[in-house]
């Protein structure tokens, strides 16, 4: 089913099969700016992945030593959340654990996300809770798409990518085929920097995944127009860039609380790069923060 949010400021479309953003449009500037899934580009708008982000090697973890099948982004993105509130302005959904996520992650979740628009900005608030007795570990992440350039009357050379402040990020190398992490294989991107250029080629060599992210929001930006979506990232400290070489169409912004599997994994989730975790009676919560302009 597809909710639809409306106040003066935005409309905004919420799938609540995988809890998926599917419009993100501004009446002051008359304008869509989340990507639409046209194919020629991603059939998509905007995953969210739990209880993992990104590759996971061989699509298999082991807890506790027993072998689990676990897929890319994994499993929320497919399933069918249940609605806890609905009103014209604010959507709160659930996914619980059932027999079907034990068999793929066997620890008892409750995965929250709640939509609410204001006068000036979109809110994507996450929450995750445990159910059983030991601290779960974790993934969570989102995997929105944009329309890149902002608009047509900018072209992706116009555009940056601008952090709230300067950035000291770190690019992780990824093997052939599979685009695991290669350990050690980390370098300094635009360190120093707080924007990003962007270019038709700019995904020419593939998706990038950062880390050592420390930025409260980033924004994609027309230096030509000025027309821009900012995105609050507060606490997310991996970041995957996502798109298709040879021109710019779409870009991927994807904040993570966690990445792929690096290669060599010996696939023990307990220990796995990057997870999160969540003690029992706690509850972790992040958000995603909108403004359009």
């Amino acid at each position: 089913m597809i909710y639809r949010l409306e106040n003066d400021a935005f409309v905004v479309r919420v799938a609540t099969k995988g809890a998926e953003l599917q419009g993100l449009y501004s009446k002051k500037t008359d304008r869509e700016y989340l990507w639409q899934a046209a194919p020629e580009g991603w059939p998509d708008h905007s995953l969210l992945l739990f209880p993992c982000c990104g590759r996971i090697d061989r699509s298999r973890i082991t807890v506790k030593g027993r072998e689990y099948p676990l897929a890319m982004h994994g499993f929320a993105k497919d399933k069918e959340f249940t609605v806890l509130y609905a009103d014209s302005t604010r959507l709160c959904l659930e996914l619980a654990y059932d027999e079907d996520t034990l068999r793929q992650f066997p620890y008892p979740f409750r995965l929250g996300v709640e939509f609410c628009l204001t006068d000036d900005h979109v809110e994507e608030n996450f929450t995750v809770r445990t159910d059983g007795e030991e601290t779960m570990p974790f993934s969570l992440g989102g995997h929105p798409a944009f329309f890149c350039p902002v608009d047509l009357e900018s072209e992706a050379e116009d555009c940056v990518l601008q952090f709230d402040t300067p950035q000291s990020i770190l690019r992780h190398g990824l093997t052939d085929g599979s685009r695991l992490l290669i350990p050690g294989s980390e370098e300094p991107f635009y360190a120093g920097e707080r924007e990003i250029p962007l270019s038709d080629h700019f995904f020419d060599g593939g998706p990038m995944i950062l880390s050592n992210v420390k930025a409260n929001s980033v924004r994609l930006l027309s230096k030509k127009t000025g027309r821009y979506m900012e995105m609050g990232i507060k606490d997310f400290p991996f970041m995957t860039l996502w798109g298709q070489g040879k021109r710019m169409t779409v870009i991927a912004i994807e904040p993570w609380c966690g990445t792929s599997d690096v290669s060599g994994t010996d696939h023990a989730w307990e220990t796995k790069f990057g997870n999160e975790r969540v003690a029992p009676g706690e509850t972790f919560a992040r958000s995603f923060i909108f403004r359009l302009g």
